[in-house]
């Protein structure tokens, strides 16, 4: 295994909330994104759901990403060395394992929790990343600009995307691995996110999401939840019907200050 880069670490911010039509019907959020720090891996992943119990596969599915990315990170770098497809399959096997067993205990069936996929991870200077349907993985480029690692998929019918239930989501599991060598940082976006946070036309994530990992790599923990927590709800939400969720990784240099930011909003201008 590869040294540890003694002058990087991560921080992580994770929001989701409901948009305005679930408000309107005081459903459950559908969307889901959590992060989880452990075996010198720092993972995020996010996933939105599509099924009857969309709301639990969503939480079910993330879950189990972060708990298996996190165990398995060596691994499935390994795996990725001669292709991609055996690293997919055993990640989507871990999601329908914990769906099986969740449907089993809400007397369901396993495309109740139907729900797309993506996830960051970073460990001893290297990254992983994976991504199965709609909403968008942006990262920052080693010259600082800001790009798509990863643009929205359909799924085999129109406005639809594909689910980890589906009989070819390891295929359609696209993976990505590098090097990290300077500072840098990921953000993974549902699609309602991405209605304003990423622009179709160009295939390019708005501005507003370097601004998001700029904070993130300075604020502190509690007040950078705040920032986007609110942001997502008054800049975001607000302006569509769908759930709205993200995910941020933030590779930085140790010795980075901890800045004290206020009252900061985003635009969804690109």
């Amino acid at each position: 295994m590869p040294e540890i880069p003694e002058d990087f670490s991560c921080k992580t911010a994770c929001a989701f909330v409901a948009g305005r039509e679930h408000l309107r019907t005081q459903t459950p959020c559908q969307d889901y994104a959590a992060a989880r720090e452990s075996n010198e891996v720092t993972c995020i992943s996010l996933a939105v759901g599509a099924g009857s119990s969309s709301e639990i596969g969503a939480q079910v599915a993330v879950t189990a990403t972060l708990a298996f990315v996190c165990k398995n990170f060596e691994s499935l770098w390994q795996n990725m060395d001669k292709h991609n497809a055996k690293a997919a399959q055993r990640l989507v096997n871990r999601c329908l394992d914990a769906f099986r067993r969740k449907a089993a205990k809400l007397g369901g069936d396993i495309n109740d929790l139907a729900c797309t996929l993506s996830f960051v991870a970073y460990s001893r200077g290297r990254y992983l990343a994976g991504h199965l349907g709609d909403g968008v993985i942006a990262s920052v480029d080693a010259d600082g600009q800001l790009q798509a690692l990863s643009h929205p998929e359909n799924g085999e019918s129109a406005n639809t995307a594909p689910l980890l239930t589906d009989h070819k989501a390891a295929s359609r599991l696209r993976l990505y691995r590098g090097q990290i060598e300077a500072t840098t940082g990921f953000a993974i976006m549902s699609d309602g996110t991405a209605q304003s946070l990423y622009d179709k036309s160009s295939g390019v994530p708005a501005p507003a999401i370097q601004k998001l990992l700029e904070w993130n790599a300075t604020l502190p923990r509690k007040k950078m939840r705040e920032v986007l927590g609110d942001n997502l709800q008054q800049s975001i939400a607000s302006k569509t019907g769908d759930d709205c969720s993200i995910g941020l990784l933030s590779i930085l240099k140790r010795s980075i200050d901890v800045g004290q930011t206020s009252g900061v909003t985003v635009s969804e201008e690109t």
